[in-house]
Formats: structure tokens, C-alpha cells, sequence
């Protein structure tokens, strides 16, 4: 037998996920089965699985030393972001249930098939206290490789999954700040719909639905245009109305002025003039967060509104001086 204590960060954990991130080898019919007999107890008393648990629950598992080192396997979460250097100049904002994070371009926001750091490995190291064998801290939404800007992560189980929900639901509003090609309207709004070919990890437009495409829309406004080395480009704002991939790329794409930097949606103009203005990466910058009303545990993120500042290679371009 062997018995777990939920800690803070795990509290409010469906208790059947709970098991089931405790013996990750296990099959669910096994962990089931092993619910009906009460092998499986929480304070003592039959497990029924539904449970929400709180902090200082004690969650017991009766089988023997031997079968419990099989089914918790060797799985073992160890942060490797130590080589990730300079963390907390990356953090905007933290309290007790999250953190908000500006990243850089060029980092990944999570971990892929290449082994490359990212932004989620400097978050396991950053919080290794906050990680059981049943809760990790997390990043809750992403941003392409060259893409900089807001991130945000939960620190509990509670937090992952209130965070999880806004974004879901966008009713967390966010808003990006790029440079493309020539002078846009003052502000409008871009309609339409794209579909994704996953093989190409590519995305197509169309002013109509075609099979497989999804509503995507895009409401924008035009900060300034600028001029240099010949070359007409603005700096826009733009609120995600809905969030598919690459559909800012996209979009701006489809109505004539492709971000400054975009290779896979640029147009042979767009790629000359990035080349000539000595940029190397696709012009898209994450800047604001505005959080809407909210109850519970994070409440003090009600109608809060968070914001990381125009990244260096921005200012460069736009010839601004600090």
C-alpha cells in the first residue's frame, strides 16, 4: 500500500485523473475495477472517482509494492531548462495561481519532436517545487516559433484549468501588434475562411467555405505608416476575434500586405523588402492580454489588462530609439 497527499497546486483534480496520472501504466478498465473493489480509497473510504479533491486529501492505493512499481512505471518530470538562460526577465506578472511570460522569438512555447528548449521547459524549472506525480505547471496557449509576445501558465491545478477555459472560450481578448508590407485602411475588419493541411502544417484562404474550412475573422487598426530605404510599410493592431492557426499570417496575406519577415505567406515584394530592412523573422508581436470579469480564486485578475513592450528588433526597424 501506498498513500499520496494532495498538495495545494493539485487541488481540484478530478479524482479518477488523479489515479490515472499515479499509475500511468495502468489500464482505466484495472483502475476501475480497482475503484468497484476499494483498492483504491480517498480519506479512508471508498473512492468513487468523481470527486473534486481538496488539498490535504489522502489517497490511498492497496496493491502491493511490486504491482504499484509496475503501473507508476519510471515516468518522472525532470525540468531541463537550467541552460535556459535569464527566466525571470521573461516573466510580466505572477501571483499564487499563474504566470505571465514575454517570449522572445526564436523560443519555442513548448517542446517538440526536436529536442530544442522551450519556454514550458523554463517553466518546469522555474516551478520544479509546484510538480507531483499528478500536477505540472503548464503553459495554457501558444505562439509560433517566431512569434513574440504574451504567454500564460498555470501554476496549480485550479489555475491550468481556469486559464484553459478563457482561452478555449476567448474571453481572454488578445491583441498583436505587426509590421507589414504598404499602407492598410485606417481599421476594418478581415472575414473569410482558412482550412489547414497538416501534412504541409500549411493554411489556406477563401472569401467562401470550402470543405474542411473554418469562420475565421480579424479586426485590425493602423497605428502609423512608415517609409524607409524606399520602402511603405505600417504597423498595425489586431484583435483576434477568433484563433486559428497562423490566421493573422494569413489574412493580412490575403489582403495585400503580408507581414515584414513572413516566408511562408509572403509575396516575392514582402520577402525583397524584409531582406532590405535586414529583418529575420516574421514581424508579429503578442502585446496585450485583457482578462473579463472573473470570480473564484482568480478574481484579482478580473478586468485586469497585461502588455509586453515592443521587442528590440521592432524598434530597430521602425528606427525608434530608446
Amino acid at each position: 500500500m501506498k498513500s499520496w497527499i494532495v498538495t495545494p497546486s493539485e487541488e481540484g483534480v478530478n479524482g479518477l485523473k488523479y489515479v490515472c496520472r499515479l499509475l500511468p501504466v495502468a489500464s482505466m478498465g484495472l483502475i476501475r475495477k480497482s475503484l468497484r473493489k476499494k483498492n483504491i480509497t480517498l480519506n479512508g473510504k471508498k473512492m468513487e472517482g468523481k470527486e473534486h479533491l481538496k488539498a490535504g486529501d489522502e489517497v490511498a492505493i492497496w496493491f502491493s509494492d511490486e504491482t504499484l512499481s509496475k503501473f507508476m512505471g519510471n515516468e518522472k518530470v525532470e525540468p531541463k531548462a537550467e541552460g535556459l538562460p535569464h527566466f525571470e526577465d521573461f516573466i510580466i506578472y505572477e501571483d499564487e495561481n499563474i504566470l505571465a511570460l514575454n517570449k522572445p522569438a526564436g523560443l519555442l512555447s513548448q517542446g517538440d519532436s526536436s529536442g530544442s528548449l522551450s519556454l514550458n521547459d523554463g517553466v518546469l524549472s522555474y516551478l520544479k517545487d509546484f510538480i507531483t506525480p499528478a500536477f505540472k505547471p503548464s503553459i495554457c496557449n501558444r505562439l509560433d516559433r517566431n512569434t513574440s509576445g504574451l504567454l500564460l501558465a498555470g501554476k496549480n491545478m485550479e489555475a491550468l484549468q481556469v486559464l484553459n477555459d478563457l482561452i478555449r472560450s476567448r474571453s481572454v481578448h488578445k491583441y498583436y501588434e505587426a509590421l507589414v508590407l504598404g499602407e492598410v485602411p485606417g481599421e476594418g475588419v478581415f472575414k473569410g475562411y482558412m482550412a489547414k493541411d497538416r501534412e504541409k502544417n500549411q493554411v489556406s484562404f477563401s472569401e467562401k467555405p470550402v470543405r474542411g474550412s473554418l469562420p475565421v475573422e480579424t479586426q485590425f487598426e493602423r497605428l502609423k505608416t512608415l517609409a524607409k530605404n524606399g520602402i511603405t510599410f505600417s504597423l498595425v493592431k489586431i484583435l483576434l476575434v477568433t484563433g486559428r492557426s497562423h490566421q493573422i499570417r494569413v489574412h493580412f496575406q490575403a489582403a495585400g500586405h503580408p507581414l515584414l519577415g513572413e516566408k511562408k505567406y509572403g509575396s516575392e515584394e514582402s520577402i525583397s523588402a524584409s531582406e532590405k530592412l535586414h529583418i529575420r523573422r516574421q514581424m508579429l508581436h503578442a502585446f496585450r492580454l485583457e482578462f473579463p470579469e472573473m470570480k473564484g480564486n482568480l478574481s484579482n485578475l478580473s478586468g485586469k489588462v497585461m502588455e509586453a513592450p515592443l521587442p528590440e528588433d521592432f524598434r530597430k526597424v521602425m528606427g525608434i530609439r530608446r
